[in-house]
């Protein structure tokens, strides 16, 4: 794949370690064992970083505060749904909007690009693909790169304060429809599908139940954001 290299497998522990080298990562670790949940990494990393960078001190993200891409530290993930769910931690912003993008990672072409209201909320937000008739699905096999920008200055696209991620599509390893919703994050994360597993602890966190949402987050190591409130609407288009 274009941008991505294959990375060795050296071992089961219980944390993962990483080698910046280049903008790529090696060293990538195949399972991370929380508790009863053991999430199975791929053994692929993408360039970037799950977290925003440094802010200008006139920016509307405190300087030392982040966007934050909830996914493991190797910034790529499986799903196994066409319209998937993405996870981002949003830090409180003097901002009013938010802009979502996806793009095929090989050819830039845009997928889907929305701009959604924010209110002065944060916490952990979502945006999900929608599936609405008119949106065409992410593709079986291809890889794509989203990125979540916190709209400063609607003059100053460089202002903007942004993050990014990496998605696959993959063939469904996980019978969603005949399996306990209770059973399925343990079951996602099994099989490596994070982009699933996490949509799924979610769902559970929001009935508090939130073992599975904080496994897994503790499995990548984004343990500081188990405090965050999960918002449980979506930001509005």
């Amino acid at each position: 794949m274009k941008g991505f290299r294959r990375v060795q497998q050296i071992g089961l522990l219980s944390t993962v370690s990483l080698l910046m080298t280049g903008g790529l990562m090696a060293g990538v670790l195949p399972a991370i064992a929380q508790g009863t949940l053991q999430f199975r990494l791929p053994d692929i990393s993408a360039p970037g970083n799950r977290e925003s960078g440094s802010t200008r001190s006139t920016s509307c993200v405190a300087f030392d505060d982040k966007v934050i891409a909830l996914m493991p530290e190797t910034n790529y993930g499986y799903t196994q749904t066409g319209y998937p769910a993405f996870y981002f931690y949003l830090p409180p912003t003097t901002a009013e909007q938010v802009k979502f993008v996806i793009r095929h990672e090989v050819t830039g072409e845009l997928v889907y690009e929305g701009r959604f209201h924010i209110a002065g909320d944060s916490g952990i937000a979502q945006v999900s693909l929608p599936n609405n008739g008119l949106q065409q699905p992410l593709m079986t096999g291809e890889v794509y790169v989203w990125y979540v920008s916190v709209v400063c200055d609607e003059t100053d696209p460089s202002a903007d304060v942004v993050t990014e991620g990496f998605i696959e599509r993959i063939d469904a390893r996980v019978v969603a429809t005949t399996t306990p919703a209770t059973a399925l994050p343990a079951l996602y994360a099994g099989e490596g599908v994070w982009y699933d597993a996490l949509a799924a602890s979610a769902a559970l966190k929001q009935d508090d139940s939130a073992a599975d949402w904080n496994a897994l987050l503790e499995a990548v190591a984004l343990d500081q954001l188990i405090p965050v409130e999960l918002l449980t609407t979506e930001p509005t288009p």
